[in-house]
């Protein structure tokens, strides 16, 4: 069977989208550091896969339509060539903060003594750590989660940031996504992570029945700005009094549109992480903490 690899460079800000492409319509996904602010992804195709070819080409307009990005580069591989080990061999290993650290599963690492450790399965369409909301995600969970939390994981994709949640010390997740495929991502990334039993993983959003009123410390959503501010609300009503609420996946044009719907609800802004025209926002909850 002959395979062709496709390839394309993007800002950081289109790693997402692009990924999930790749994801859906190809075969394996991986990601590159390539320049200040590029990420090259690639994956694969049989030869002849005309109409996963024309899906992903779409996506690739439409992306483009919106941002100037990379052409996509197609590839055709020799016959001795194995996608299945070539695709892999492009994966790094990836640091974030003080002492995160994505590591694809069939990576060596010597890590340092106070490396947290998270790795992912291949072939991920969602949460690659290289999108910087996932990055500033990350770090604000890592100042902020302290051992025995209970946390809230809404858009929770590949599962990234309940497996970082679950490493820095969390001692329940509840996660949630509304896309079927985030949902089995995740689950296969918890069955290998082994924290089945301390993650509540549903599809949908809140209010959810695993996501109980008044009974989480921290919140994460790593969505749109739109869902942030529809979901606030319910958000806040999962929150208990004083607890913490994470929101990303905002532009940076975009945080008075977040605060003119979650500041009248009481919440307080503490803390941002912005990269590039993205920033993640901390803020906390109305009432006292425990």
């Amino acid at each position: 069977m002959a395979w062709q690899e496709l390839s394309i460079t993007v800002p950081h800000e289109f790693v997402e989208p692009i990924s999930y492409l790749f994801g859906r319509y190809g075969k394996g996904l991986s990601t590159e550091l390539a320049g200040k602010g590029q990420v090259l992804l690639r994956t694969y195709i049989t030869t002849g896969s005309r109409q996963r070819m024309a899906r992903i080409d779409v996506g690739v307009r439409l992306v483009a339509s919106i941002e100037p990005i990379g052409e996509l580069q197609i590839r055709d591989l020799d016959d001795g060539e194995d996608w299945q080990n070539t695709w892999k061999s492009h994966f790094r290993i990836l640091r974030i903060g003080k002492n995160l650290v994505i590591k694809p599963t069939w990576l060596e690492l010597e890590a340092e003594p106070d490396d947290i450790v998270i790795e992912l399965d291949p072939g991920i369409a969602f949460g690659t750590g290289y999108h910087p909301t996932t990055d500033t995600c990350l770090q604000a969970m890592e100042q902020q989660i302290t051992p025995g939390m209970t946390v809230l994981d809404l858009g929770t994709g590949s599962g990234i940031l309940t497996m970082a949640a679950m490493k820095l010390g969390a001692k329940l997740v509840t996660s949630l996504d509304i896309d079927t495929q985030a949902v089995s991502a995740a689950r296969r990334n918890f069955r290998r992570a082994g924290i089945t039993k301390q993650v509540r993983l549903g599809q949908g959003s809140v209010p959810h029945p695993t996501a109980p009123e008044a009974d989480f410390d921290l919140a994460v959503a790593n969505i749109s700005a739109r869902g942030v501010v529809d979901r606030c609300p319910f958000i806040l009503t999962a929150l208990k009094p004083g607890a913490l609420f994470i929101a990303s996946g905002l532009l940076e044009t975009q945080k008075q549109e977040v605060a003119d719907a979650v500041e009248p609800l009481g919440f307080t802004l503490v803390s941002e992480w912005p990269q590039n025209e993205w920033v993640t926002l901390l803020y906390r909850a109305p009432g006292k903490a425990d």
